[in-house]
C-alpha cells in the first residue's frame, strides 16, 4: 500500500500539548503535515494554564524534522476558537485537518455532588470547544470543497460510574459529528466528519496509582490511537459519519441503531399494549443504522412523505 501522506496539508490539534493530542500532532507533522499544536496547558480539571507545554510539542515535533506551531488559545469560546483557525491561516493560509482532542474531567463524583462550575467546565471545553472549533473551520473547508474533522469523544458516552458532565459532554461531541456528517452528505461536500474512543495511558490514569498507569502506558500507549486518527484525516477515508474505539494497536466500529422493535399500527393503545410489546421493542437481532432522523421515523407504519423533512431541515 502506498505511504499515506499530509504534503502541503494544514492540521489543527487541540489539547495537543501532551499525552494523545501530541500524538496526533506528531504523526500528522511526520506524514508531511504542517501542524498548529494548540494547548492552553491547563491541568486536568481545566485550571491554570502554561504556554511552554503547547511549545515544548512544538519544538519536539521541529526537532524531528516536521513542521509545527504552538497556540495558546482556550478552545472554550468561540473567541479563543476564532484565534486558533485565525492563526493557522495567517500563517500557513489554509486549514486542511481539525483533530478536536481538548478536553478536561472537572466534575465526577455523585451527582447530586456536583457543581454548576464543574458542569459548565467540561461542556465548555469538550463540547463547545469541538462546536466553536467545527464552526469556524466550516467556511473554509467548504470554500475549497475539502476538509476532513476527527472528533475526540469517550466510552464513557457508555457510563462512567456515578459521572455525568464528561459523558454528556462527550455525547454531545457524538451528536455533532453524527449531524455535521449528515449535512455534508446532503451537500455534496468533500467534508468527512468522524469521531473516534480513544483508549490510553493518560492524565487521568496517572491518578490511579503507579501501577494502573505503568499497565495502560504499557498496553494501550498514545501512539497507538494516532494511526486511526491520521486514517480519518487522510484524503483517501472511507466514512463520514463514523465513531471507533481505539487502542492498544487495534480499532472497531461504535454505532448507534434502532431494532426493529414492535411497529404497530393501532394509534389508540393502551399503557398495557405497550408493555406487551417491551420484549420485541427490546431485541437487537434485527435493527437499522439510520444515516439520519428520518432513517428512524420511516420505519414506522405511516403515510407521511419524510423526504419532505429532510428537504426541510437541509
Amino acid at each position: 500500500m502506498q505511504e499515506m501522506r499530509f504534503d502541503g496539508q494544514v492540521a489543527i490539534v487541540t489539547g495537543a500539548g501532551g499525552g494523545l493530542g501530541k500524538a496526533y500532532a506528531s504523526l500528522l507533522a511526520e506524514r508531511g503535515a504542517r501542524v498548529l499544536v494548540n494547548d492552553l496547558g491547563g491541568d486536568f480539571q481545566g485550571g491554570g494554564g502554561d504556554a511552554s507545554y503547547a511549545e515544548a510539542a512544538a519544538e519536539a515535533i521541529r526537532a524531528a524534522g516536521g513542521t509545527a506551531e504552538a497556540n495558546t488559545d482556550s478552545v472554550a469560546s468561540s473567541v479563543g476558537a476564532r484565534a486558533i483557525v485565525a492563526d493557522a491561516m495567517e500563517r500557513w493560509g489554509q486549514v486542511d485537518i481539525l483533530v478536536n482532542n481538548a478536553g478536561i474531567v472537572s466534575g465526577a463524583g455523585l451527582l447530586e455532588d456536583i457543581t454548576d462550575e464543574q458542569w459548565a467546565k467540561d461542556m465548555a471545553v469538550s463540547a463547545s470547544g469541538t462546536f466553536y472549533l467545527c464552526r469556524e473551520v466550516w467556511a473554509h473547508m467548504k470554500q475549497r470543497d475539502y476538509g476532513r474533522i476527527v472528533n475526540v469523544c469517550s466510552g464513557s458516552w457508555f457510563g462512567m460510574g456515578s459521572g455525568v458532565p464528561y459523558p454528556a459532554a462527550k455525547g454531545a461531541v457524538w451528536a455533532m459529528t453524527r449531524a455535521l456528517a449528515s449535512a455534508t452528505r446532503a451537500q455534496g461536500q468533500n467534508i468527512a466528519v468522524n469521531a473516534i474512543m480513544p483508549i490510553a495511558g493518560s492524565r487521568m490514569t496517572a491518578l490511579m496509582g503507579e501501577h494502573i498507569d505503568a499497565l495502560m502506558q504499557r498496553d494501550f500507549p498514545p501512539a497507538a490511537v494516532a494511526p486511526v486518527v491520521a486514517m480519518l484525516a487522510h484524503a483517501s477515508v472511507r466514512c463520514n459519519g463514523e465513531m471507533f474505539s481505539v487502542g492498544g494497536g487495534g480499532y472497531a466500529r461504535v454505532f448507534a441503531a434502532v431494532s426493529e422493535g414492535y411497529r404497530g399500527t393501532q394509534k389508540d393503545w393502551s399503557i398495557e399494549d405497550a408493555a406487551a410489546h417491551f420484549d420485541e421493542a427490546m431485541q437487537t437481532e434485527r435493527f437499522r443504522v439510520p444515516t439520519d432522523s428520518m432513517d428512524d421515523a420511516e420505519m414506522y407504519h405511516s403515510d407521511v412523505p419524510w423526504s419532505a423533512f429532510r428537504e426541510f431541515i437541509q
